[in-house]
């Protein structure tokens, strides 16, 4: 089910699904603080975050993308 989010201005349409997808082959960076788990992986959150949507990393903070993850069913965890 695609779901539907404002962020920094722009709207943002998401499915699971797509999240998995965008992220595939993808390599994960240095966690600082935040992760989200996805394809058995642990990414940095705004890192996934700006991957999946495009976004620039400025246009959004951490707790956005945070509780969208969240929303789409994934796991996010503070590292540290």
């Amino acid at each position: 089910m695609k779901q539907e989010f404002t962020v920094g201005g722009k709207i943002v349409r998401l499915t699971h699904e797509q999240v998995l997808s965008k992220l595939k082959g993808v390599t994960p960076g240095v966690i600082k603080t935040h992760g989200v788990e996805v394809n058995g992986l642990t990414y940095p959150v705004k890192e996934a975050f700006a991957c999946i949507t495009g976004l620039d990393l400025l246009d959004f903070n951490t707790n956005q993308a945070r509780t969208i993850l969240i929303k789409l069913g994934f796991k996010v965890k503070r590292i540290g």
